[in-house]
């Protein structure tokens, strides 16, 4: 399987970057992941930290080469994220429980397989444009649902950041689980946080990505964004992969991935503790006089 890829994240006008993302990978299947934690100073990212982390090292345990049921793991990894979370605030003693959003998408044998929690989406274009997006998990979305509201109404709705289905939360995550999709050669699967797509109509977003990948679009598209989103702008991320057809020729391309041919990176637990373990001293230290902020 031969991709074009990109993963950026950038802090935007915030104090501190609480989004997290990955690709994944094995012989024969793909995996990208995002996350935006939600909370306080450190803790969202917390969050974040344990599902991007815990996604991968799962994935590389079970795609050998491939994942048997794919919508059964990315359930079952993501009730694990969070059942973690709800573990480690509870063994470091944290007085709130750190939170975020989850957005997996799943490319195997021509299938895209994706599920989702909270408002960070998925988008899938193909040649004739995009074919599907996410719907979020958020107030706003409910009122668009219900007619109240319109998209662009939306934007500038004073609940337009509030959103009901995360893990962390007291509550089990509804897990959203997305239709298959069939893939061929020039599909782009792009995952991002709202702080990119809140500044991309779908139509913008629609008419940039036509007959181009993902390297072609997504660096000056995050730039956009970025300066849309001005000093009081979010955190933006994207990762994405663009189908390449079998006969393309790579070469020394550090843009783009085959997997046949690229070993997978090993993850282990040992990552995931040590990540872990740099996520609490930061914690502690931004605690310092007393002080959560």
């Amino acid at each position: 399987m031969k991709l074009s890829v990109f993963q950026e994240s950038r802090i935007g006008g915030r104090a501190y970057n609480q989004d997290r993302l990955a690709l994944a990978h094995s012989r024969d299947a793909a995996m990208l992941v995002l996350a935006d934690g939600m909370g306080g100073h450190m803790r969202g990212e917390v969050a974040a930290q344990i599902a991007v982390d815990l996604l991968c090292e799962l994935f590389y345990q079970q795609a050998t080469p491939l994942l048997s049921h794919p919508n059964r793991f990315m359930v079952n990894a993501i009730s694990s994220v969070h059942q973690v979370i709800l573990d480690y605030a509870a063994d470091h003693k944290l007085p709130d429980v750190p939170s975020t959003t989850i957005v997996v998408a799943i490319i195997q044998q021509g299938f895209l397989y994706w599920c989702h929690v909270g408002d960070s989406r998925l988008y899938l274009l193909d040649p004739e444009g995009m074919r599907l997006r996410s719907r979020d998990h958020s107030q706003v979305q409910r009122l668009i649902d219900q007619g109240v509201l319109t998209e662009e109404g939306a934007k500038t709705h004073p609940e337009r950041n509030k959103i009901y289905n995360c893990l962390g939360a007291t509550s089990d995550p509804d897990i959203d689980i997305g239709e298959r999709q069939a893939l061929t050669a020039g599909c782009t699967v792009m995952l991002c946080s709202d702080g990119l797509w809140s500044q991309v109509p779908d139509a913008e977003l629609e008419r940039v990505f036509a007959n181009r990948n993902v390297n072609q679009v997504l660096p000056a598209l995050i730039r956009v964004a970025e300066r849309r989103g001005g000093a009081a702008g979010d955190n933006l991320s994207a990762v994405a992969v663009t189908l390449l057809d079998d006969a393309v020729e790579l070469g020394g391309r550090d843009d783009a991935l085959d997997t046949e041919t690229t070993p997978p990176r090993q993850a282990g637990r040992l990552f995931l503790d040590a990540n872990l373990a740099t996520m609490h001293r930061e914690i502690l230290a931004s605690q310092v006089g007393g002080k959560d902020q």
